[in-house]
């Protein structure tokens, strides 16, 4: 009897293991799934299924998973990059490293991500260099200083040289939560306006550096920009990059500032539709990592991630390269004015202001890039 009583238990205990282990493998597939439903703006790939509070690691610990967060949509260059960057991840490491990339300001904008990857809520951004500064690496911000490049070629000249590894490094050293995996090149950043704000100008055929003055342009949340504004005589105003948009077709700003091909990928051309081609700064985005988990992975992990950085940074390059022109091309056919600047070496005088307020232990630095010998 005893037998048989012992015999009922065990298979009892038996069963209900069973039905928890296939509740809890359900639970996964269903909150993975609801995940996908609700963060439809994420690239639809298989790697990129997995719920937004995926654990890093799996139950296994085999298998790294890593979350990266774009603001960008699915044609702009840095997520371009970013889709290389997780096809390479995976094929380098025979699927031991999973990254799970995010679009559209799925998982924030760009304050919440960075400040995400410094306290590893958040694994991978592709953040603005220039934005650095504010996140307690100043030496790699120096890239976005005003005028410092003439065009892409020399910035991805500058990336790709022994300066551009150094200045990687740098974010390392300065021991603020970030490991700076590789660069992002992109186009110069420019300015567009309002029709608002060009008719009150009196409708110019060609853009002065007088016409700055008192213009409100949308800047990103970073010193440097604002101070850039200031310096070429406009009203800085920081705002986030998902209200530009309500914000320009509503006249809080008279005008923001951006890359050709992010301000047409956006639709920035309906609500802005005159665009000057200053060319005051360029987009240096950072492949961005939080420090601890990058320590945490072995040397061998670390140089797979390095190997696809290297290829995520070649095919955002490459893609706006053809992009930016593209986008020139297109001016005519998306109702753009484009109205060059007569005047660009006062430009260039009005922001020494900028350089100036450097200390003197980042002007070596400033020098080196200036210079344009970067090895």
């Amino acid at each position: 009897m005893r037998k048989k009583v012992l015999a009922g238990v065990m298979a009892a205990l038996m069963a209900a293991s069973l039905a928890a282990c296939g509740s809890s493998s359900g639970t996964s597939q269903s909150t993975s799934q609801s995940s996908g439903a609700s963060s439809s703006t994420a690239t639809a790939a298989s790697t990129q299924t997995a719920e937004a509070a995926a654990p890093s690691t799996s139950s296994s610990g085999s298998n790294i998973v890593l979350r990266w967060s774009e603001v960008n949509g699915d044609d702009y260059g840095a997520t371009v990059g970013a889709k290389e960057f997780v096809k390479q991840i995976n094929d380098l490491s025979g699927g031991q490293i999973t990254v799970q990339l995010y679009e559209n300001g799925t998982l924030g904008d760009e304050k919440t991500s960075m400040q995400g990857i410094q306290m590893g809520t958040l694994d991978i951004f592709r953040g603005n260099a220039s934005s650095l500064s504010n996140y307690g690496a100043p030496t790699i911000s120096l890239t976005g200083l005003p005028y410092m490049f003439k065009d892409m070629d020399q910035f991805n000249e500058m990336a790709t040289s022994n300066l551009g590894q150094e200045l990687l490094d740098s974010v390392d050293k300065d021991d603020c939560g970030y490991i700076a995996l590789g660069w992002m090149v992109e186009g110069p950043r420019s300015l567009f306006l309002t029709k608002d704000a060009y008719d009150k100008l009196g409708k110019p055929s060609e853009f002065t550096l007088d016409m700055m003055k008192g213009l409100k342009i949308r800047v990103p949340e970073t010193d440097l920009m604002v101070n850039t504004m200031k310096a070429l005589g406009a009203s800085a105003t920081p705002i986030a990059y998902s209200e530009l948009y309500t914000s320009l077709q509503s006249g809080v700003v008279d005008g923001a500032e951006n890359g050709v091909t992010s301000y047409l990928s956006n639709s920035y051309n309906e609500v802005a539709p005159y665009f000057i081609p200053d060319a005051h700064t360029f987009g240096c985005g950072v492949i961005l990592m939080n420090k601890d988990k990058w320590n945490s992975l072995t040397e061998e992990q670390q140089g797979w991630m390095k190997q696809a950085a290297d290829a995520a940074s070649k095919a955002c390059y490459e893609y706006n390269q053809k992009q930016e022109q593209d986008a020139f091309d297109s001016f005519k056919d998306k109702g753009v004015t484009e109205i060059e600047v007569s005047d660009l070496d006062k430009w260039q005088n009005a922001c020494q202001s900028v350089y100036d307020s450097y200390p003197s232990d980042q002007q070596e630095m400033i020098k080196k890039l200036q210079s344009g010998d970067y090895n």
